[in-house]
């Protein structure tokens, strides 16, 4: 199966400060993978590298067939189509409807055809169980709704990876297990990549897989949750 990450001897950085050295990972299509460790510990910032939010200093990395030594501002959007984002405190435009939300990521990412737009828009909320949801604005919808929302921005590219930055950090546990199976029902009808950063191992221990766990200033690829 082919590579959508392959990162080899990357030393990662936020300004000039070392956050990660050493970092060799290699992930193929399809595969499900959490990354681990504690709050500060680098795992927002390599998946900030990994979507281009970082520069890549040292080492060589590719993400969806992209060059992250090429990656610039003024390129960066041609790998951010191919990739979703998903955030733990939703990132919503709070003072435009569900449906403005998305349709200020697809015009940004050179969407034009207005009806195609609504097609698409209305794809992913049905896909996310919210499709009469799209006049709502975010603050009328609870937390598991916001993440909702958010997981169907992450999909309107029809994306080969789907990073996912505690993407449960901010919900209650039953809220935040729905997201769970929603997200691992995605990845699996779409045969989409993920990394779901978490330091929730109760998730773990109800969907186990592969997983990467960053600790003091490095990755370790466990391959395998035990429970």
């Amino acid at each position: 199966m082919s590579e959508v990450i392959s990162l080899q001897n990357v030393s990662i950085y936020q300004q000039d400060f070392l956050v990660l050295q050493n970092v060799d990972l290699t992930i193929s299509g399809g595969e499900f993978v959490y990354l681990v460790g504690k709050t500060g510990s680098g795992k927002s910032s390599l998946l900030k590298t990994l979507y281009g939010h970082l520069p890549l200093k040292e080492g060589e990395g590719f993400v969806v067939d992209e060059n992250l030594k090429n990656i610039g501002w003024k390129n960066v959007h041609e790998l951010r189509r191919k990739i979703g984002v998903i955030f733990q405190d939703f990132q919503l435009l709070t003072d435009r409807s569900v449906k403005e939300n998305l349709m200020f990521v697809l015009k940004a990412t050179g969407w034009t055809d207005e009806a195609k737009m609504d097609i698409r828009i209305q794809e992913v909320l049905d896909a996310v169980s919210l499709g009469t949801k799209g006049f709502k604005m975010p603050y009328e919808l609870s937390g598991g709704e916001q993440q909702r929302v958010s997981v169907a921005r992450a999909l309107l590219n029809r994306p080969q990876l789907i990073l996912a930055d505690e993407p449960t950090g901010n919900l209650d546990p039953e809220t935040a297990d729905d997201i769970v199976r929603l997200i691992r029902n995605i990845a699996k009808e779409k045969n989409t990549t993920v990394i779901f950063a978490t330091h929730n191992y109760k998730i773990l221990e109800t969907y186990p897989g592969r997983v990467v766990r960053v600790k003091n200033g490095e990755i370790l690829d466990e391959k395998n949750y035990l429970v």
